[in-house]
């Protein structure tokens, strides 16, 4: 599809360009090198101009050949004309480099527009929350710094317990998630069952969450995306960063090249306390996890650019039971456990944006006045390896995702619509075996193929009305299963401060995690794809919310939500290897509630957000319904950064209703019938306990409060940045149940709490240079 009009629109452009040229070039801070978005750039004397976009990007196309000065303005910065010669048929690059300054009108002191801002200008964006790497800087850390675990902080993001930062958006399940690495799909970018994410903290530029009711481009989840963006270096000379926390050490470096039309960034992490612990003593640590990224740009003209994205992670944890030296576990034979998982990511795109021209008629409905060209190609793997006892039991489960994806989209001043496509190829195997019995237990083999087309246009209806409305046509090979599903989403401005916003949207899941949502640790994943046997999932969103901005930094937002869940699946700890198709149970649910995020923007010394949550959410299966285990009521986080000369201090509070676990009510021995000796016994194996469960998830955990605590001083050292830091997790040691163990051997039978993380404090520093 992207060929064909490639085809029909470059000699369009061509017809243009021989009177005309472009103006292409990128806004950038000057005290600080980032990108800055927002700036109106213009040619003076015309109504040329463009707005320069999240990455400070701009392009000014069908400029008359000459002379012409371009004048750049930002509110808070002071304003730039800069002279450039364009040449007919030719692209003229400029670097715009905006110097700050404070404008005072009478006796009010305005500030620069957020990007924040312009997003709420332009687009619909319910559910949409962006945080940028300064927003997360002043976040108290766990061990290290964790973007994941500052996204679970966000409204409508519910986690389980301390020890995951699996999401739950919404009342959704966690494998609902829709997670991107520069647009490109990962699996599980969790390590060490959960505990920490996959993303290595100096390679992040910003995260997008949506969660819910997102545009007609994003298919094959059903609760929220999230989008992490990596970093691009846009200051000469070697840049680099430096972590080292208790946990792992990291390093980044990167750059520019070819006189600033490339950027490159690679970063690595590795966890070292095996390598302390074997140091220090003659005990041993068999765990270990590490990370690459490398994330490269280059622009080929102003107009065309390819970015490349790689990503590779893996955990491992090898130990032999017998080298901890226990007395028992010494005799014991063959008591060797591996357990390994990781994702690999490879992505790359290819933008290209044509020249606008005067278009009528279907030309310009389909086309517009200019036109941006996107293709991705990208493979992203996951596989998961347990092996008990050297080939005792070995599972195995790995995913093959390769795909394509296209879009065209045509810019006129009312209108931006877009075409796209997307083709994704997989492989998936799950195995069950043990090879010292030469026995397989269970073999599933999956090579299924989905197809989507969808349409979007984003509508500038009015000044005071936008609408982006859309459709995603979808299917699954090894189903034959096809889907439409409309995405409707809306805002109206009652003032300019203050917006009304809307969303429906249908949305579909094929692949699924065996994970079982009544258990509070997220170990590892194990995925199927949808076939003859197992269904496809589906949901429906409704969103009504209202946007307020209280002044020019300081940003408020409510939703009110309901989503209906069909056919969702829940792994089944009964199923029978020898038959296919009992892995899941059909569930249907719904879940309903509302959200609040009230936000100061990091334009002073002050920064942060208060977000709270109300969510109710429900499943029902052969007839019984009940509440999942991540179904809670309440969550309030207060997260806030003050930025004091070389300090920067940083607090997050939370607080949460509990979630819901089925109580043990009592307890039996099991006892068999010996027809040799005509009674009941145990077959000579002890007590055999089995407890006796209360209603499905019929109790709740109590609520749960944590204070965390952070404080960062920077030094300058020959013109590098150290900043030591020191946080402090769960700062008054609330004693917060993880979840409880029964003995109803006792009289009178006894519970015992299992607490979350105590008083932790851990420190680190961070090198830039």
């Amino acid at each position: 599809m992207t060929c064909v009009l490639l085809a029909v629109a470059f000699p369009a452009a061509a017809q243009t360009a021989a009177q005309t040229g472009v103006i292409a070039g990128r806004t950038l801070d000057a005290s600080t090198g980032e990108p800055r978005p927002g700036v109106g750039v213009a040619i003076v004397g015309t109504t040329r101009g463009a707005i320069a976009d999240l990455d400070g990007r701009f392009i000014i196309p069908g400029v008359p050949a000459g002379d012409v000065s371009l004048r750049a303005r930002l509110l808070g910065f002071k304003t730039l004309e800069r002279r450039v010669i364009v040449r007919a048929g030719d692209t003229a690059r400029v670097e715009l480099r905006l110097e700050t300054e404070a404008t005072v009108l009478g006796a009010v002191k305005t500030e620069a527009k957020l990007a924040e801002r312009d997003v709420y200008e332009s687009r619909p964006s319910v559910g949409t929350v962006q945080i940028t790497a300064r927003a997360a800087e002043g976040v108290p850390k766990f061990g290290e710094p964790d973007i994941i675990r500052i996204v679970q902080l966000l409204p409508g993001v519910e986690a389980r317990n301390d020890f995951s930062t699996g999401l739950n958006v919404r009342g959704g399940e966690s494998d609902q998630n829709l997670i991107l690495l520069d647009g490109y799909p990962i699996y599980n970018p969790f390590h060490l069952g959960g505990l920490f994410s996959t993303f290595i903290d100096p390679t992040v530029r910003d995260v997008t969450l949506m969660t819910g009711g997102f545009p007609a481009r994003y298919g094959g989840r059903l609760s929220a995306v999230l989008d992490v963006r990596s970093a691009e270096e846009v200051r000469p000379g070697i840049h680099g960063t430096a972590e080292l926390s208790v946990l792992s050490s990291t390093g980044e470096l990167a750059s520019t090249f070819a006189g600033g039309k490339g950027t490159w960034m690679v970063a690595g992490r590795r966890t070292y306390a095996d390598k302390f612990v074997a140091l220090i003593s003659s005990n041993e640590l068999p765990y270990h996890f590490r990370d690459e990224q490398a994330h490269v740009t280059y622009a080929f003209t102003p107009t065309t650019k390819l970015a490349l994205t790689m990503y590779d992670g893996r955990d491992a944890l090898d130990a032999n039971i017998a080298s901890f030296g226990d007395s028992t576990s010494a005799k014991a034979s063959g008591g060797t456990f591996q357990f390994g998982w990781g994702n690999t990511v490879l992505g790359g795109t290819l933008t290209k944006t044509l020249a606008s021209r005067e278009r009528r008629g279907l030309g310009h409905f389909f086309l517009g006045d200019s036109t941006t060209l996107e293709q991705r190609g990208s493979l992203s793997t996951f596989s998961t390896l347990l092996d008990l006892g050297a080939g005792s039991l070995t599972l195995n489960n790995r995913v093959s995702d390769r795909r394509l994806e296209g879009s065209l989209t045509a810019h006129t001043d009312r209108h931006d619509r877009t075409w796209g496509y997307e083709v994704a190829s997989y492989g998936i195997s799950y195995v069950a075996a043990s090879s010292q019995a030469e026995t397989q237990l269970y073999n599933l083999r999956q090579h299924p193929t989905s197809g989507a087309a969808y349409f979007d246009d984003l509508w500038r209806f009015s000044p005071k009305l936008l609408l982006e409305t859309g459709v995603r046509a979808e299917g699954l090979t090894g189903r034959r299963w096809l889907a439409v599903s409309p995405r409707v989403s809306a805002k109206f401005f009652v003032t300019k401060d203050f917006a009304l916003t809307a969303a429906v949207g249908r949305f579909s899941q094929w692949t699924h995690s065996l994970n079982r949502e009544d258990i509070p640790v997220r170990l590892f994943d194990f995925w199927l794809a949808s076939d003859a046997t197992t269904p496809v999932s589906n949901a429906w969103h409704y969103i009504l919310g209202t946007e307020r901005w209280l002044s020019p930094t300081r940003y408020a937002r409510v939703e009110g939500f309901y989503k209906r869940y069909g056919r969702l699946l829940e792994s089944n700890p009964q199923e029978d290897p020898n038959v296919r198709g009992d892995e899941f149970f059909p569930v249907d649910g719904d879940s309903y509630g509302a959200d609040l995020l009230l936000r100061q923007f990091e334009s002073g010394p002050f920064s942060g957000w208060v977000s709270y949550t109300y969510a109710v959410a429900t499943r029902q299966a052969n007839g019984v319904r009940y509440f999942p285990g991540h179904d809670r009521r309440h969550d309030v986080n207060v997260v806030a950064s003050w930025r004091l000369k070389k300090y920067l201090l940083g607090m997050r509070f939370g607080y949460a209703t509990g979630t819901p676990y089925t109580d043990i009510v009592g307890q039996i021995v099991r006892r068999f019938y010996d027809p040799g000796l005509n009674a009941y016994g145990t077959r000579g194996s002890g007590n055999q306990v089995e407890f006796i469960g209360g209603d499905r998830n019929g109790a709740r955990l109590p609520t749960t409060q944590r204070l965390d605590l952070d404080v960062t001083r920077t030094f300058r050292v020959r013109g590098m940045a150290v900043a030591p830091y020191l946080s402090v997790v769960n700062a008054y040691d609330a004693k917060n149940v993880f979840l409880y163990i029964f003995d109803y051997s006792k009289s009178p039978p006894t519970r015992q709490a299992i607490s979350q993380f105590p008083l932790l404090p851990s420190a680190g520093v961070t090198i830039h240079f």
